[in-house]
């Protein structure tokens, strides 16, 4: 029967219940999938005249790419494709599906049961299988995609018909293709595949029942993997293969015991708690939650040079202006180290480099990531796990979307697509890494291209203005980041969303649509006041933090090369942030036009700084403020006031914990930061503790309200009171009227080091390695004297 109620079809709904008006039917719908032991091998011309009857008030919807029953059919046996059958159904054999039906029916005569399945021989969980990322068919298996939509036709008819029903669990088997897989891999992808599947069918804890495949000694990782997966999880049952038999060389099991593994499905799914009662489906305009949207906004090596933040008096940052006064702009917050992969990890984590090791190596997170983290997930995961959709475009963590492969789908819903450079585009960059970061400027790296290939590790010290025609279809990366949010903000979103933003600019090289950079003029630019004797003060490990990775030196190259080569990277640096700015205020306006403006927390930051000469330095890779501070912004609707500010020391590590807060999710294990709640509200709030901030291993500052203290690995020390030398020029760290400041902070440092993650002993790196030849040949540069 069909009714004409408007209901919004998402991807299945547990129980949708039409007016009152209609004559419905309720089933109980069981989803079946796998390969052939699933789609099945049994003779129907086996079975007695008793088991071949239809069995009343079973209907089932039939679909894999060879064929399909095309609507609900009352059950009989053959809904099974045997190798090189054309024909219609019933087919000649048949699967689990019949004594599975049987045996619930006897257990309650009263139910109806609607089966869904989607079954095929030949296939593999590694690549048929593949459950990829939510709502991103591309990343999906063919048979996984197919099996998707199957659902979605099946429920949808349903529908039409007027039915009411309710996803009880999966039926799975399969493995018989992937005996080569080893026990991790394949418990680790059967797991995925249960997870991605409950989502996709909007079921957290679906029962599922997994069969054991055939013992014809093969296979004996995928066996041990199965049971693995189902000893771990009261919603996974393991239906056991002892007993059965095969109708060929221990593959497909034959017609009896097609009957046995239903009756022990049947079983073994009774015994499973049944899900939860889950809502009914949004319409148009609601969220499934009464929680807020988060709109999570990364701008990549921004440093203080905005107009509020008041870091350099010739900036234009409109945009960026415009919304830190629509909520509360922290001005003294701090990363816990300065470079991408350690910073966007200990945010996103919420776990300190010095406590988890992640200093710098992304080879080493990965190895070590199920050490670190234990159960503990990342912050976009957290949110996903807790009932919001995820989606992400440009740099969030320090390779884009994840840095961990093996777990990037629980991270996100849906991932927007990376940045293509052709090869004429790439060339221009003699060989720097992370199309991301391109294009490079007409003519190539300055730098590289003056002193020559061994200059080249320096080669994203460079700027340029550039056409359209220098960027790969026109658009720089960025411009295509804010597209897509645009687009997404645009959507109608049945559930509460977590849209990350990562901006790539101003990350070096210095390059952006030449009309940002018509918007400065070159030759008034202002270069950082840098006084002559601003290193005499530094010690040794401080130096060779400055130093960098140029032969010679950054900075000696930098001012090597022209006389004006510093102020034209100033300049370069200042049209992207101008540039960015631009990106930012298109999301912006887009959240603002949108339905979702009264209900999204905006929060943006910087991974950490960029220094632009001060200290002699030329990257971010420090502990001098420059590398630390960050722009931190919130605006939470109903918590935060516009236009205001707070000076208190704050960390990126204290994000996590505040979203989480914010959201009202409940509280997250391992968190080392603080929630920035008690500041959002009243910004007069006072924190005691300060920040610390780490340069790989053994190198940290604390940096307070008015103090920062640095001490390195080999003992020196700087201190600064910012009260009065916010450039940081005047190191107190040797004057004994400042011994109690300096016991004051020290007490803020590790006790004790963690080593680099996957390491068990600590030799030294080319910091230690400079300097003992600095040593050797009394060879410091003159330049860091």
């Amino acid at each position: 029967m069909i009714c004409t109620t408007a209901l919004l079809v998402v991807l299945l709904t547990l129980t949708v219940a039409l007016p009152s008006v209609c004559v419905a039917d309720q089933y109980d719908v069981y989803l079946l999938a796998g390969q052939s032991n699933m789609d099945g091998r049994g003779f129907v011309s086996e079975l007695s005249e008793a088991q071949a009857k239809p069995v009343e008030d079973v209907i089932v919807f039939y679909r894999n790419e060879k064929s399909s029953s095309k609507s609900w059919q009352t059950l009989v046996p053959g809904f099974s494709v045997p190798p090189k059958y054309k024909g219609e159904f019933p087919s000649p054999t048949f699967g689990p599906e019949m004594a599975f039906a049987r045996t619930m029916l006897q257990a309650n005569p009263d139910q109806k049961l609607a089966l869904i399945k989607g079954s095929q021989g030949g296939t593999s969980l590694r690549a048929d299988w593949k459950p990829g990322r939510h709502g991103d068919t591309e990343s999906q298996g063919p048979q996984y995609r197919d099996f998707i939509r199957t659902i979605q036709t099946a429920t949808e008819q349903l529908r039409k018909r007027g039915d009411s029903f309710t996803i009880r669990g999966l039926l799975w088997h399969q493995g018989e293709s992937d005996r080569t897989s080893s026990i991790p891999v394949y418990g680790r992808r059967l797991k995925n595949l249960i997870t991605r599947l409950r989502e996709d069918v909007g079921v957290p804890d679906l029962p599922v029942v997994v069969g054991e495949v055939f013992d014809n000694g093969q296979r004996d990782s995928v066996r041990v993997a199965i049971q693995v997966v189902a000893a771990e999880s009261a919603t996974v049952g393991l239906v056991s293969s002892a007993g059965t038999t095969t109708s060929d060389p221990g593959t497909h099991f034959d017609t009896k015991s097609q009957l046995l593994l239903g009756q022990r499905y049947a079983n073994v799914m009774m015994k499973l708690p049944a899900p939860k009662p889950a809502k009914a489906p949004a319409t148009s305009g609601q969220r499934t939650e009464d929680r807020p949207n988060v709109l999570f906004i990364s701008i990549d090596d921004l440093n203080d040079w905005q107009g509020s933040l008041g870091g350099h008096r010739q900036v234009q940052t409109p945009h960026l202006d415009r919304l830190f006064q629509q909520g509360l702009l922290f001005t003294n917050a701090h990363c816990s180290q300065a470079v991408c992969t350690a910073s966007r990890n200990s945010l996103l984590s919420g776990i300190h480099p010095a406590s988890s090791g992640w200093y710098s190596s992304t080879k080493a997170m990965r190895r070590t990531y199920d050490e670190v983290m234990g159960n503990h997930v990342m912050l976009p995961q957290y949110f996903r796990d807790n009932g919001y959709r995820t989606l992400t475009a440009g740099k969030i963590f320090h390779q884009g979307a994840s840095d961990y492969p093996e777990h990037t789908d629980r991270f996100w819903d849906q991932i927007a697509p990376s940045y293509e450079v052709p090869g004429h585009l790439r060339e221009r960059g003699d060989g720097y890494g992370g199309t991301k970061f391109y294009p490079f400027p007409k003519n190539g790296p300055q730098i590289s291209r003056h002193f020559g290939k061994e200059y080249e590790d320096g080669n994203s010290l460079a700027w340029g203005a550039l056409d359209r025609e220098d960027m790969p279809g026109g658009k720089m990366y960025d411009e295509l980041i804010a597209d897509w949010a645009v687009d997404r903000l645009g959507e109608q979103h049945e559930k509460p969303f977590f849209l990350a933003v990562g901006f790539v600019r101003p990350h070096a090289p210095f390059t952006a649509p030449k009309e940002f950079f018509a918007m400065y003029d070159l030759d008034e630019i202002d270069v950082p006041n840098v006084p002559e004797n601003d290193m005499s003060d530094i010690p040794l490990m401080g130096k060779s933090i400055a130093f960098g990775r140029l032969k010679g030196g950054d900075h000696h190259a930098v001012v090597s090369l022209s006389d004006n080569y510093w102020r034209e990277l100033v300049f370069g640096y200042l049209a992207c942030v101008s540039f960015v700015d631009a990106q930012v205020g298109k999301v912006i306006d887009a959240l603002q036009e949108s339905e979702y403006s009264d209900n999204t927390i905006v929060v943006l930051w910087s991974d950490h700084g960029q220094h632009l000469g001060e200290k002699r330095h030329w990257r971010k890779q420090s502990l001098w403020e420059e590398s630390t501070r960050v722009p931190l912004y919130f605006k939470a609707p109903g918590v935060t006031a516009a236009g205001e500010t707070c000076s208190q020391v704050v960390s990126l590590l204290d994000v996590y914990p505040t979203l989480v807060d914010l959201c009202k999710l409940p509280p997250a294990s391992r968190l080392e930061g603080e929630s920035l709640v008690p500041q959002l509200s009243n910004p007069s709030v006072f924190r005691v503790k300060p920040v610390l901030s780490s340069w790989y291993y053994g190198n940290h500052a604390v940096r307070s309200n008015d103090w920062r203290y640095i001490r390195y690995r080999d003992g020196g020390e700087e201190l600064y009171d910012h009260r009065s030398d916010a450039g940081e020029h005047n190191n107190l760290a040797g004057d004994p009227n400042y011994t109690d400041v300096i016991e004051e902070h020290a007490r803020w440092l590790p006790q004790s080091d963690v080593l680099p993650a996957g390491t068990t002993e600590w030799t030294g790196d080319q910091l230690d390695r400079r300097i003992r030849g600095w040593k050797a040949n009394d060879s410091v540069p003159a330049w860091l004297r």
